[in-house]
Formats: C-alpha cells, structure tokens, sequence
C-alpha cells in the first residue's frame, strides 16, 4: 500500500530533490552535534512532521481508491447473488418474478428472498396483501444483499412512504423494466397490460386478479427464459439504481421509499436507453427518478449490473445511450458490439 506512492515519488523531480536534501542536511547537523548532544531540535522535528504529512498526503488517495475497488467488487457480489436468486426462482416457478403481482402489492426482491438465506423473512410476509397490510416489523427488515456499501447500510430505513403506509427498508438495486421505447405519457414501463420489453416488468393484470384487496391465486411474472430473444448474456436483469444524496429514503419524485412497496413503480423498476442515460450524478435536485427512472450508482465514473446469465459487469456511466437500450430491450434483435 505504501510502496505504490513512493514509487510514484521517483517520477517527481523536485520533491524528490526536496527530500534528498533535507536528509542530507539533517545529516550533517546530527554529524556535527554528535559529540555535544543526541536530542532533535525544534526545526529537524518540523521537519520530520513535514515530510510525514507528505507522504501521508501521496498515500492517502490510494488508499481511498483500494477502498473503493473493495466496495465495488462487495455491490458485484450482491448483484451476483440477486441474478443467481432470479435464476432459481425461474427453475421452480418457470417464470422470471415480476417487478409486482399487482398494484401496491409485494415487489421482486421478496419473492426471491428464499433463494437468497431469507426464507424466514419471506414466511413472515403475506404475499397475497398489500403492502399497507404487511406487519410493520417485517417490513422494516433489510436484506444485506439489497445494498451497495458505497452508498449505505442495511439499516437504512424510508422516511415516508407514499400513501402513509408503514416505512421500511430501502434498497439500491431495480430490476430492469425494458427500454425508453416504452416511457410515454401512460407509464406502460409500469403497467399491467401492455407488452413492454423489459424483464421485471408488472405482472399481467389477468395472470394476477386481486379480489377484496387480495391476490386470488399466487404472483405469476409475465415472461420465460425462452422470452428473452436478445439472450440472457446480452439482456440486463438487475443494476443499480440513480438515487439523489439529498433525498434518499423519500417516495414519489425520489422514488425511494421501502423496496418491497409495490406502489412507486421507480423505487424497484429502471430504465435505459436513448433519452435516458446511466446517471453520473450524486445530488440531483429535484429528482424526477419517479416518471424517468435511471441506473445510476455512487461509484467514480461506474454503475453495476447482472446480466440474465448471472455474469456481473461493471458499465462505465458513458455508455452509449443506444447501446444501454440494447442491453436494457429483451427482444429488439440489435447486436451489442461495444466491448466493456
């Protein structure tokens, strides 16, 4: 860890220069005061701190950027263990989870919960309510594996929900709902009856009746591995979501109330495509994540993802906005050439 800036110090010149002759000179103050005393005076200490804060300084960046790569490679971990999760969900159900069964119904991440060590969490929700009617205490649960350690911790909680409901966990990871070909004004992105070209796209409302604010029989998602004609290597599955630093945690135009909240589409379904780039910005204010939702992470210059096929890639924000539609449409038959 230290070697690396002080061989960044050799290729510096004056510095170099600088410390070659301080020592030298400390040298022959200590040669001459040998035989009179064996204590530092006061400017040979300011010496020696100086030249510690320097090397300080040089080190502490890199320091910070081997803390960051270990961050990293923890967020591509959890996508890892999330895409591995989807995939045995779609063995046993035959179908991918949908993003949610029904308007402000329970969200993916719960329905994967039992392929992720959740299972007892997973039997404390009723997936046949709503969220409003879910315990408050379980809701408050936070899956590790949901958050990326460069932005916060497992405890972070909503701080309102959008109807009043009961706050609870939050979550930096979204599904991918499909391409921009499918933002208009009638939000079908997020709906439950027309086609779209995402992955976690709302169940079909005809696949997932509510009768007395109820779901009639089990969630059913709307698509099969067979339904992802890109392939599963070239079709995102998961990613990290754009969340402002200044509103996290809030719902609406934020879009980052409670993950398992079924009814602000934005907090757990992402967009991507021409229009709507990977987002490079921390403090976006006001945030309209809510009717144009963006991946985007906390990462320098970078966004995670897991494709269909369980691999983890890490995707520079200056994607071409074509190419991310591509990777984000399951089924537009478009090659993907760019090499990341």
């Amino acid at each position: 860890m230290v070697l690396a800036p002080l061989r960044r110090l050799r290729t510096r010149p004056r510095i170099a220069k600088f410390l070659r002759l301080i020592s030298r000179q400390l040298l022959e103050v200590n040669m001459r005061n040998s035989s009179t005393r064996s204590a530092f005076t006061l400017i040979e200490l300011l010496v020696v701190i100086a030249i510690i804060g320097m090397l300080v300084g040089l080190t502490l960046p890199a320091v910070q950027m081997v803390r960051e790569s270990a961050r990293r490679t923890s967020c591509l971990n959890n996508l890892k263990q999330l895409g591995l999760a989807v995939q045995q969900y779609e063995n046993v159900r035959r179908y991918y989870p949908p993003s949610r069964a029904a308007d402000e119904f329970l969200t993916w991440p719960v329905l994967v919960m039992p392929y992720l060590e959740a299972k007892t969490a997973y039997e404390r929700f009723d997936l046949k309510a709503r969220y409003a009617d879910q315990n408050s205490e379980i809701v408050r649960f936070g899956m590790p594996v949901m958050f990326c350690s460069s932005r916060r911790s497992p405890e972070f909680l909503s701080q309102a929900e959008r109807n009043g409901e009961h706050v609870g966990s939050v979550g930096d990871y979204a599904g991918n709902a499909g391409s921009t070909q499918h933002l208009n004004g009638t939000h079908d992105w997020a709906g439950f009856a027309v086609p779209v070209d995402g992955v976690f796209n709302s169940g079909f409302d005809f696949q997932n009746p509510v009768s007395m604010n109820r779901l009639v029989g089990s969630e059913r998602g709307r698509y099969r591995q067979v339904d992802i004609l890109d392939g599963v290597s070239n079709t995102i599955f998961i990613g990290e979501k754009a969340i402002s630093n200044l509103f996290m945690g809030e719902p609406g135009g934020a879009a980052d109330n409670c993950i398992y909240n079924g009814d602000d589409p934005g907090t757990f379904m992402r967009l991507g495509g021409v229009g709507l780039p990977i987002q490079h910005l921390k403090n976006v204010n006001p945030p309209d994540f809510g009717d144009h939702p963006q991946w985007g992470s906390f990462h320098p210059g970078v966004c995670n993802f897991v494709f269909g096929d369980g691999s983890t890639k890490t995707i520079p924000n200056s994607l071409d906005e074509e190419v991310l539609r591509r990777l984000c449409s399951r089924q537009d038959g478009q090659p993907v050439t760019f090499d990341f």
